[in-house]
């Protein structure tokens, strides 16, 4: 029979999931308190959620949020971080982490933009940039042709008013 606070944790989480862009799920054994504890405040500060739910939690969580996939990979000790805005984000925060972690934390699967992914896929995401950085670049081509555009014309203004101070100047030579 499951605790009021195992129901809790479980419609918490399928909440969560259901919500979520992106679901990271790693092995973090081997990695000590200290560690784990600046990367939640990396996670913390890019508003990524990290949580620790026990499998069969998660499992059930994953289920009822109609997330079948992910339940394959649940087994030994598992972290979860949750992303609901840029989904790219998590795999950043871990990949440039990384470095302190001697690789001990182990991202083992990922719900991607609605689909379950794989070790392989999951290394190419932290190179995609993220929604921020896809906009500005987006911005930057659309307003490079204005820019240009209007440059063009303030030089052909500029042009135009030289030639008719210098007619001005001719004339008012002549007649003088």
């Amino acid at each position: 029979m499951p605790t009021p606070q195992k129901e809790q944790i479980v419609t918490e989480m399928t909440d969560k999931f259901s919500r979520a862009k992106s679901i990271f799920l790693a092995d973090f054994s081997g990695i000590d308190v200290n560690t784990i504890n600046a990367l939640r405040k990396k996670f913390h500060e890019e508003k990524i959620e990290y949580r620790i739910v026990k499998n069969t939690l998660a499992e059930i969580s994953f289920k009822k949020a109609g997330i079948d996939g992910m339940v394959t990979h649940l087994n030994g000790v598992n972290s979860y971080a949750i992303s609901y805005d840029d989904p790219t984000l998590p795999m950043k925060v871990v990949d440039n982490f990384r470095n302190n972690l001697e690789e001990k934390f182990v991202v083992k699967a990922a719900y991607f933009e609605g689909e379950v992914i794989g070790p392989d896929q999951i290394k190419s995401i932290a190179k995609l940039l993220t929604r921020e950085q896809l906009l500005a670049k987006l911005i930057g081509i659309l307003q490079a042709p204005v820019g240009k555009t209007i440059g063009t014309l303030q030089a052909s203004v500029t042009k135009f008013l030289m030639v008719l101070k210098s007619l001005e100047t001719k004339k008012s030579n002549q007649e003088s």
